[in-house]
Order: structure tokens, then C-alpha cells, then sequence
């Protein structure tokens, strides 16, 4: 996730998004779009390849499809193995796993190319693309064409299911999904004679932590995150049981208005102001995720807000930087915990393509998420296994003993009650949605405007941008 991050707060019609560009006005997702190599939206060669034969294949009986995907590194790497190895075991069927650039382009080019006819097989797109892709008309149900016999969704982790299930209908397969948890220096807490096994749980905690570290290290300031609406307001609110939008986080109906004037939004944002003139809360831009993991592992802050999918990368860098990492809970006003949202992403398949490629892509979806693929997937990235069987897998190897950090998101998801809130919410302007939020949200921190009223702004340029989307949505993708 160290790599580029879109922050342009760009304004876009849903007809522009869907129908012409699409990508213009998508801000990525950068705190659940991580690897194991740090890398948030991953530019590389997008586009088509030659799939051709490979081994284990038929010759020109072979059904050849692409996965496009947003990784490169090390995550990239992986997800080619994947494809090989699904290759040479099934006869009849190739799998060609494709870099295409971040989520924002994936979303744009997999619907240009749907409306071509040549469509990939599987496309990876974000949490936050979820209603734009149901509203394309551009994709098929994955239980549609998920091969029975090799899939027990009762095996899946409820809360992942449950924010990709939309009127009962599992849409797209969930992947790489992660949840935000709070990253902090065991040497550091140790050094002001803090208790490094007992880290703050709430946001009062954490203000006494920051100066008490401050106060007595060479640290100057005591915490950072991205100015990230995933992180301040999703999982904040998920924390309160507060839905962001109406009709059930606008899963039972369209939302037309949103809460972010809310007690929960007033609670974080009176805390988050409080920090920043204190000179607690060191600012590193909106969606500067690179910038805050750098003040994080240079030891300038303590504490840091992340995604759990960026665990390996930061657990090798405290190391390097001299310092033990520890993981908590994501705090929150009073320390109480509904829950949290998950972040990342699902696959996704077309339904341009033929019966014949949309079999194969069950079955690849089927194998990506078997048990083996589930745990290698996790210890590779750091994003939580989608599978029950994974996550017993890798108690049984004892990983979570040996690397206690990786845990915290699974306890975290574990502890949460499923509610509309935790359920996260779902409206077709999400992207939108979080530009608004984090442009305002530096005029609060600023001290430019004040809480309530920059809170209600959010309300209202929000609630603005989903009438016009409702406006042009006429259940048609071509609308």
C-alpha cells in the first residue's frame, strides 16, 4: 500500500462513471487494497494478453479466461502461481491471472469490455464498487455459477458474506478482505513507562498515550492515519452501531440521505480536532498511506491506523527500524466495540461471457478459495482467510502463535455483532462519497470551519450527489 495512492477529488455523473470513463471518479481504496509488498493500487501493464495454452490443457479445446487483477509484487506473484498451478491440475480450462492496473481501472475496463463482448473472465473490484457493479447489469450472481459440489458457503466467514449478499444474492466471491486495527510501538510504550501489552482501547485512551509518549520519548506527535473516510467514518461508525446512510446502510432501498452529522460523527471528529491542535495527531495528507506507515516505522508517532491486509510489510519494517510492532483493536470513543467493516475486494464475472468460460471461472473461484489457497493467500498477504477451515488451519500450525500480530483482525472480526452497521453500507456515489468526506474533514482538522457544520456539509454534498445518481439510474446499464 506504500505505492500510488488517487486522491483527486474528482465530480462525476453515474452515467459518466458507468457509461463513458467510469474510472474518473473513483477514489481508490487504499486501506484494504494492501499486500504483502505494500503496495496500495498497484500500477502496472493492464489490458489484454494472449492466454494460449498451458500445461495440463487440451489445445484448442481449452477454455482460456483472465483474471484481472489490481496486485504486482510479491501479491501478483502469488496470484500467477494460483492460476498455473488451477491450469495444470483441470483439464480443459487455462487461467491467465492479469495485472490491470487499480481498482478504479479494473471497474472501467472490465465493463468497456463487457459491453464489447469480450470480456475477462474474472474481474477483482473494490468493497466500494459493489452497487456500481450491480447497477452496471454487467455481471452474474457468483452462486449462479459456482460448481455445488465444491463449494460450502456455510464454511465462509459470515461477516464477508454478509456485506457481498445484497436481497439475499451473493453477487461476487469475496477475496482479499481486511478490517483497519491500530499499530503501535511496544518499545516505544515501554520507554514512557507504559504497558506495552495493554494498548489503548479508546480514544481518550489514546490521546493520554500519545502525550505520555510524547512527554517522555524524542517523539513529538503521537499518532497518524490517513485522512481516509475507511478509516475515521466507516469503521468509527461501524464501532458506534451507526449506519452511514439510510435504509439500512441502503440495503433495504436506495439511501437518499446520509448520518455523518451524527453523535458518532460528532464523537470522532470532536477527538480528531482535539489531537490536531494539541499537535498530537501528526497529518499526512488525504490518503496518504506511504507518508503515514513512513512516520510510523521512522519512529516519528507511536500509533498508527491501518489496514490489517498491510501486516507483513510492517512487520518486517519494524524489525528493520529497530522496534517491536504490537496490534490492537481499532479504538474507539468509549472503548466499546459493535464492530467493524471489512475493506478489500471481490471477484466478480461477467455475464458477456459464454456459458463455457463462465463454468470455468466458477470453478477457478471455487479453488482460490479452497482451504490450501485461503491460507497460503493470508500468510502471503496478511489480508484474513474468507474460509472458517483456513483460519483452523492455521491455529492448528500454530501461526497465530508465532505471529500474534496477525491475529488481532480475526479477533476483531470475531467480536463483531452483525448488524446494518458492521454490515457496511452500500450506495452507488461511495467513491464520491469519501472524496467529499475527506476534503472536508481538512477543514475541520484545520480549524477552518467547525465540526457540526462541516459534518452537515458532508450531508448535504452527499445527500446531493445520491439524488443525482438515483436521478439517472433507471435499472438499465446503458441508463
Amino acid at each position: 500500500m506504500a505505492g500510488r495512492s488517487d486522491t483527486e477529488p474528482t465530480r462525476v455523473s453515474r452515467r459518466k462513471l458507468i457509461v463513458s470513463s467510469g474510472a474518473a471518479g473513483v477514489t481508490a481504496l487504499a486501506g484494504c487494497s494492501s499486500g504483502g509488498s505494500g503496495n496500495n493500487e498497484i500500477d502496472g501493464d493492464g489490458g489484454d494478453s494472449d492466454t494460449g495454452t498451458t500445461v495440463g490443457s487440451t489445445g484448442s479445446n481449452t477454455v482460456s479466461i483472465e483474471f484481472w487483477h489490481i496486485f504486482g509484487g510479491e501479491l501478483g506473484s502469488t496470484l500467477e502461481q494460483f492460476a498455473t498451478e488451477f491450469s495444470e491440475q483441470t483439464d480443459g480450462v487455462s487461467v491467465s491471472a492479469v495485472n490491470n492496473g487499480g481498482y478504479r481501472q479494473n471497474l472501467n475496463q472490465s465493463l468497456q469490455a463487457s459491453r464489447a463482448g469480450d470480456p475477462p473472465g474474472i474481474a477483482q473490484i473494490f468493497e466500494i464498487g459493489t452497487r456500481l457493479a450491480l447497477d452496471s447489469g454487467a455481471f452474474t450472481p457468483v452462486t449462479q455459477i459456482l460448481p455445488e459440489a465444491e463449494m460450502n458457503l456455510d464454511d465462509f466467514l459470515p461477516s464477508v458474506l454478509n456485506y457481498y449478499r445484497i436481497d439475499g444474492e451473493l453477487n461476487s466471491m469475496p477475496f482479499n478482505s481486511s478490517n483497519t486495527i491500530m499499530l503501535y510501538n511496544k518499545t516505544a510504550f515501554e520507554e514512557a513507562g507504559l504497558d506495552p501489552e495493554s494498548p489503548p482501547r479508546s480514544l481518550s485512551g489514546v490521546r493520554d498515550a500519545a502525550q505520555t509518549i510524547v512527554d517522555e520519548t524524542d517523539m513529538e506527535q503521537g499518532i497518524t492515519w490517513p485522512n481516509h473516510t475507511w478509516m475515521q467514518i466507516e469503521q468509527q461508525f461501524a464501532k458506534q452501531d451507526q449506519v452511514l446512510v439510510n435504509n439500512e446502510n441502503g440495503r433495504a432501498g436506495r439511501p437518499d440521505s446520509t448520518f455523518f452529522n451524527s453523535e458518532a460523527g460528532r464523537n470522532i471528529y470532536t477527538w480528531w480536532q482535539q489531537m490536531a491542535e494539541e499537535g498530537l495527531y501528526l497529518n499526512p495528507g488525504i490518503e496518504a498511506w506511504s507518508e503515514a506507515r513512513q512516520a510510523f516505522l521512522t519512529q516519528k508517532v507511536p500509533m498508527l491506523w491501518d489496514s490489517t491486509s498491510n501486516i507483513v510489510s510492517m512487520q518486517a519494517g519494524a524489525q528493520e527500524n529497530g522496534f517491536e510492532l504490537g496490534s490492537a483493536y481499532l479504538p474507539t470513543p468509549d472503548g466499546d466495540n459493535t464492530g467493524v467493516v471489512i475493506g478489500g475486494g471481490s471477484l466478480w464475472v461477467p455475464s458477456a461471457l459464454s456459458d463455457e468460460k463462465k463454468d470455468a471461472a466458477g470453478r477457478f473461484l471455487a479453488y482460490l478459495t479452497q482451504t490450501e489457497q485461503q491460507t497460503r493467500w493470508h500468510r502471503n498477504s496478511g489480508y484474513f482467510p474468507v474460509r472458517q477451515s483456513a483460519i483452523d488451519q492455521l491455529q492448528s500450525d500454530g501461526w497465530f502463535e508465532e505471529n500474534p500480530n496477525f491475529s488481532t483482525a480475526f479477533e476483531q472480526l470475531q467480536d463483531t455483532e452483525d448488524t446494518p452497521a458492521t454490515r457496511g453500507a452500500v450506495m452507488g456515489v461511495f467513491p464520491e462519497a469519501r472524496s467529499i468526506n475527506e476534503e472536508v474533514s481538512v477543514s475541520i482538522i484545520n480549524g477552518n470551519v467547525g465540526i457540526e457544520e462541516g459534518l452537515s456539509r458532508m450531508d448535504s454534498q452527499v445527500g446531493d450527489a445520491l439524488d443525482s445518481y438515483s436521478g439517472n439510474y433507471s435499472g438499465n446499464s446503458e441508463s
